[in-house]
């Protein structure tokens, strides 16, 4: 038996277009409006809802119209008026938007929405501090409004405000736990502290909630790769390629961590893919420069560090790094002759002075190592390998124990269980003739683990 015709009354078509909507029906919920509106025409709160249904269509013009005619009926409706700032900030019609904002806070002035909305409409204009000033009203008045923490969070990192920022992030997660856009930025966050753990936490977060956010996978390769668990940054990497696999960043990484993890073959092959992406990324030539040196392949490694520095020649790494290919294949004197280049381009750089000094000294050019490794210290008074070098060298080229001790006694101090020290001095001690000391130092080094 159907319903007769007079039962379907105007708060019947309004209660079905709620219901609708609800179910995020818009289309339905509409054609219940403008029934409920044909039977009632002065109805505010109809008009603003078919506003609404309107608006969850992205007809943001024709649902301005609605809220008018709502408004027009009652001007004190403040959802109304909510409603079209809403609609106004979709259209980009700022300060229309800030203004119908205005008059619902002027109307309701403790609800949260309408604050939250202003503050967004301010943030989209620039005006941070505004904003912000919003946003911790509408915080105020309902402090579970987990989007207004999250915009709080991206306008306090605009305004370098970081520890505001990553408070905010970790409240906004804490409130709605699917918020994928927050764990995202929460992992850069904690990326960008170095505390790598969370950030991996992070990222697992954003992958768990959507499985294809290709990017993700890329930030947990980097975490990754940051923790040292490079098998693990290798998958990810390449989790990350087969959702997107032009992404030039992604084989970078999955190259770097392949190498790092001892798979020079793949990790030539993810870097040659950089390069077809990317032919003048010159830190990709670098590490298919370094892939081939494990290989034992130096000629074709040299190849790739001279591409790296025709690119980039004011990166001192490229060079440093060529020279350790050099002295791997005994041509110290291009590895003088690189480590000066790198010298002259960069004479802050401490550990290229104390390469180019152990490249010298290979050369038994001991006056001139020494050199190095002084300028090596002067620049960084704590690192201890020029310390050590310098000790071997005065022994090596002027057998200038006491000279040596000195430098030896220098490293240990800055590292009282550098075995390699303790083992230098015990050396020295036994060549200066000092018999007993040289046993004690040298049970020093076998207490720290040291093994003849």
């Amino acid at each position: 038996m159907h319903a007769s015709a007079k039962e379907y009354t105007a708060e019947y078509w309004q209660q079905k277009g709620d219901e609708f909507m609800m179910m995020q029906s818009f289309d339905i919920a509409l054609d219940c409006y403008n029934k409920s509106i044909q039977l009632e025409g002065t109805n505010a709160s109809a008009w603003m809802k078919k506003g609404q249904a309107l608006s969850g269509m992205e007809r943001y013009n024709d649902a301005l119209s609605a809220y008018n005619e709502s408004i027009g009926m009652d001007p004190k409706l403040a959802e109304a008026w909510y409603a079209k700032g809403l609609a106004y900030a979709h259209l980009n019609r700022l300060n229309e938007s800030i203004a119908a904002f205005d008059e619902a806070i002027s109307l309701h002035p403790r609800a949260p929405l309408s604050w939250y909305g202003k503050g967004i409409a301010l943030a989209n204009q620039g005006k941070y501090n505004e904003s912000m000033q919003a946003l911790d009203k509408a915080i105020e008045l309902n402090e579970s409004l987990a989007g207004a923490w999250y915009s709080k969070a991206l306008i306090s990192a605009e305004l370098g405000m970081n520890n505001e920022s990553l408070e905010a992030l970790e409240k906004t997660v804490s409130l709605d736990p699917e918020h994928e856009d927050a764990w995202f930025n929460l992992g850069l966050v904690y990326a960008n502290q170095a505390d790598y753990t969370d950030s991996l936490l992070a990222f697992n977060n954003v992958t768990d909630l959507n499985p294809i956010n290709a990017l993700a996978w890329e930030k947990k390769g980097d975490a990754l790769l940051s923790l040292s668990r490079y098998f693990e940054s290798a998958e990810a990497f390449q989790r990350s390629l087969k959702i997107e696999p032009e992404s030039e960043a992604a084989w970078q990484g999955s190259a770097l961590a392949l190498r790092l993890s001892g798979r020079y073959r793949e990790s030539i092959d993810a870097y040659n893919k950089s390069l077809e992406l990317d032919p003048a990324n010159a830190a990709s030539w670098n590490g298919k420069a370094l892939a081939y040196a494990e290989l034992l392949d130096y000629n074709l490694s040299l190849r790739m560090f001279d591409k790296a520095i025709e690119i980039e020649p004011e990166e001192v790494g490229f060079y440093y790094n060529k020279a350790i290919v050099l002295n791997d294949m005994e041509n110290y004197s291009g590895a003088v002759a690189i480590l000066r280049s790198a010298v002259a381009l960069h004479p802050e750089c401490a550990v290229c002075w104390n390469r180019l000094g152990l490249s010298l000294a290979k050369l038994e050019l001991f006056s001139e190592a020494i050199k190095a490794y002084d300028k090596s210290i002067e620049l960084d008074a704590d690192y201890l390998d020029p310390w050590n070098n310098r000790g071997i060298a005065q022994i090596m080229g002027y057998e200038d124990y006491i000279e040596a001790l000195k430098s030896f006694d220098m490293a240990i101090k800055i590292d009282p269980k550098c075995i390699p020290a303790w083992v230098n001095k015990s050396n020295a001690l036994k060549l200066a003739g000092r018999d007993p000391e040289a046993n004690d130092a040298l049970e020093k080094a076998k207490r720290l683990g040291y093994t003849d």
